[in-house]
């Protein structure tokens, strides 16, 4: 079962307009601000929140919005989930991999998924019933049964130490391991079968 087109043709509205916003500040001089978790967060964050919120709340006034800075509660029905800028840390150093992204869940339940980096132009879609594309083309993960083979991306998330131990179980039996830093980047790299796995303890998104 496909999802209404109108969520996909808005969720795309909305992260293209975010990501104006973030190529068009990247590299410069930004706020900066540390959040209770110490992870860092600045104007075009707040910014690029604003404006996909804005556009949600335009097309679907009765949907929920979920979002990385301003927090808010999932509904019973739809509910948006908003990271206006994921790989904040990369941003601030002037390091082009980050994104913008938007999910949409009825419940539980995942309908459509959207992560744009606006620096490489790479939009990855992904919806129930109709498949994952990057750039509309359709893309697959890698198949592998060698780990000696694999080569793995590593995300912290909200726990280091967790995340630690569980690479170095795994770390000596595979050929190479990276950190990145933009979580939904780095899943979207499993998803185009660029990499073999992702590993996180705790996921902070």
């Amino acid at each position: 079962m496909k999802i209404n087109p109108n969520f996909k043709k808005v969720a795309l509205q909305a992260v293209k307009a975010a990501g104006k916003i973030v190529e068009k500040n990247f590299l410069k001089n930004h706020r900066v601000r540390f959040k209770k978790d110490l992870s860092l967060v600045t104007d075009v964050d707040l910014e690029a929140e604003k404006i996909i919120r804005t556009i949600i709340k335009k097309n679907f006034p009765s949907h929920s919005i979920v979002s990385e800075e301003s927090g808010g509660e999932f509904g019973k029905d739809f509910t948006w989930v908003v990271d206006p800028l994921d790989g904040t840390t990369n941003y601030v150093l002037g390091f082009p991999f980050f994104s913008v992204a938007l999910a949409l869940v009825k419940g539980e339940e995942p309908l459509l998924g959207v992560v744009f980096n606006p620096i490489s132009g790479e939009l990855y879609v992904a919806e129930k019933g109709g498949g994952a594309y990057l750039n509309k083309k359709i893309i697959k993960t890698k198949a592998s049964d060698n780990i000696s083979k694999h080569f793995l991306i590593f995300n912290k998330g909200k726990d280091l130490i967790g995340g630690l131990k569980v690479l170095m179980k795994i770390a000596p039996q595979l050929e190479r391991v990276r950190i990145w830093g933009s979580g939904h980047l780095e899943i979207c790299q499993v998803a185009r079968g660029r990499v073999e796995g992702y590993v996180t303890a705790k996921p902070a998104c």
